[in-house]
């Protein structure tokens, strides 16, 4: 096949691009931005699809991105006495003023026979298309939680699982109605996550199903995580409220016949043409799960990447160039300006940068969840011989994430890490806990820093993405070998003949990380932090590492992919 084709990427969330934020900010202010940034990039993969969208489209392809417009947002804050409290806060209608109309309404049916109506908005990334679905009563946050449930619900948990079914619903299926709508006829679908799965047009009986306008078309399911909440298991009720094709569903395949439900994940994996994870132990991972047996013929993996035009500082672009000197000092301006938005953003004490002047920061921002194992720092610093040995080094730590509404367990690791900074005054000039971590500022962290962490438990990182960001940035990783890390990261004394170093081993211990293991990799940090000579070598080796965490290298893998069905 030598045709363009055209590429439907379906997901519960595509993060919204910096430009639509910047004139959110511009209209409404910063705060109000942040909110609509976090509102559909919670996890990893609104960020990521933001950028793959776009790459494959330069690749000469029509590549169309679907996702749902949310109403609401839960963001976080600190009280200064180190408690924690989350808000909900209206995103909706500024949204709707500032994406474009494309004067699409769609008529879609709802798994109880009713027809409704769904607005449509839209957002041009580069030559590509990115619609969203807006059905209030049914996007109103992205997944919901208990307190998100009317108050005259009579079960606010049977609340959650119906809303969670029917979003599902609007974004498979709302897929398939705006294609019809725009008349384009795909080759590729794209399923990102198990949410989507109504997006396979033969798996529900409706007037999809048999409809010849989606004959031919090629389905890829896009795992991003290994972990059980993202990999749910349905009875039978729930198939047939969800007006599943039970010749399909009940296939021996899929179907567990002694307790009458399915795994969606692996139905997902057999009934479409091929399976991705993001990176390569990722595909070993899913390979390996029981659940997925006897399916490993329709797994393959195509890691995560990120785009360097939008995360890479200008300063940086001829680091080729550049000596070790120029490379430093391209690193220090760019950390004078982190510093100087950290200290306006966060509303810092007045000699908070002086105390840090010179110091070497780390960024640990990520998804707060507890397989990312936050608090290892905590382990570490309410040890007094650790804490001694980290306030000695030069290190600064930013630390921050997104915690889900209903997630008690992550917000309880932050509370106790920041109920111990707070009570001690050195930590609080050495370890920052920042709140509202979102797209939209990301890049003025990664920019400025020096080096970032990417620990998670073995096994449970599909990819991860925020290390790539700082390497595009010439920052160093602390890590563990997990998700996409062993595929960019070189670790100092690992390779004795590989002299690309640029990252610091975290090591697994019985399949666990120690703090000790996290305060050795600062240490050794820190030592490259004070040698010139060590800190520029690491930093060009860090830069080098742009192929392979190009989103540009993932699109043209996905492409590979996407050909070789036809």
């Amino acid at each position: 096949m030598n045709r363009p084709l055209i590429i439907v990427e379906s997901a519960m969330e595509i993060a919204h691009s910096q430009e639509v934020l910047d004139r959110i900010a511009e209209k409404y202010g910063k705060e109000r931005a942040r909110a609509c940034a976090m509102s559909n990039s919670v996890g990893g993969i609104g960020p990521l699809l933001k950028e793959r969208i776009p790459a494959q489209a330069e690749l000469g392809h029509e590549i169309i991105g679907v996702s749902l417009l949310y109403d609401h947002v839960w963001t976080q804050g600190f009280y200064q006495w180190g408690q924690i409290y989350i808000e909900k806060k209206s995103v909706g209608a500024r949204l709707r003023e500032i994406l474009e109309n494309p004067g699409l309404r769609l008529s879609l049916e709802f798994p109880d026979g009713t027809q409704k109506t769904i607005n449509v908005w839209k957002e041009t990334r580069g030559k590509a298309s990115v619609y969203f679905l807006d059905y209030r009563d049914v996007s109103d946050v992205v997944y919901p939680g208990p307190e998100d449930a009317p108050k005259d619900a009579a079960d606010a948990h049977a609340w959650v699982e119906n809303q969670k079914m029917l979003q599902s619903w609007l974004i498979g299926r709302g897929t398939l109605a705006l294609l019809k709508a725009l008349n384009k006829k795909p080759d590729i679908i794209v399923q990102s996550e198990t949410p989507t799965l109504f997006a396979n047009h033969s798996l529900v009986m409706d007037a999809y199903q048999k409809d010849p306008f989606f004959d031919g078309v090629k389905y890829v399911f896009n795992d991003h995580t290994p972990l059980e909440y993202a990999h749910p298991i349905w009875n039978e009720s729930q198939v047939t409220k969800a007006r599943m094709d039970l010749k399909i569903v009940k296939d021996p395949k899929y179907w567990n016949s002694s307790n009458n439900t399915v795994d969606i994940t692996r139905l997902l994996i057999g009934i479409s043409d091929n399976t991705f994870g993001v990176s390569k132990k990722h595909e070993l991972v899913m390979k390996a799960m029981p659940s997925l047996k006897g399916l490993d013929d329709r797994i393959t993996s195509v890691t995560n990447g990120v785009s360097i035009d939008e995360w890479r500082a200008p300063a940086y672009a001829a680091y080729k160039k550049m000596t070790g000197d120029a490379l430093i000092q391209a690193k220090e301006n760019e950390k004078a300006q982190m510093i100087e938005w950290i200290y306006k953003r966060y509303k810092l004490w007045a000699n908070w940068r002086a105390k840090v002047k010179g110091k070497c920061f780390v960024n640990w921002t990520r998804r707060v969840t507890s397989y990312k194992r936050f608090d290892i720092l905590e382990q570490m610093l309410v040890n007094p011989e650790m804490r001694k040995r980290f306030i000695a080094t030069d290190i600064v730590i930013l630390m921050g994430g997104r915690i889900h509404q209903n997630d008690n367990l992550s917000q309880n690791i932050m509370f106790q890490l920041l109920d111990l900074v707070t009570r001690d005054p050195v930590l609080q000039d050495r370890v920052l806990v920042l709140d509202n971590y979102n797209i939209w500022e990301a890049p003025k962290i990664f920019h400025g820093v020096d080096a970032t962490i990417m620990l998670a438990d073995d096994g449970k990182e599909a990819s991860a993405t925020g290390f790539m960001k700082a390497q595009v940035n010439g920052a160093m990783v602390i890590a563990v070998p997990d998700g996409a890390v062993p595929e960019s990261v070189q670790f100092a004394g690992q390779n004795k003949t590989n002299p690309a170093e640029n990252g610091f081993f975290v090591p697994y211990v019985n399949g666990e990380i120690r703090p000790e293991n996290l305060l050795k990799a600062l240490e050794e940090l820190n030592w490259v932090y004070r040698d010139p000579k060590a800190r520029a070598s690491m930093m060009r080796a860090a830069f080098e590492a742009e192929k392979q965490v190009s989103i540009d290298r993932t699109a043209k893998e996905m492409l590979k992919l996407f050909f070789s069905f036809f």
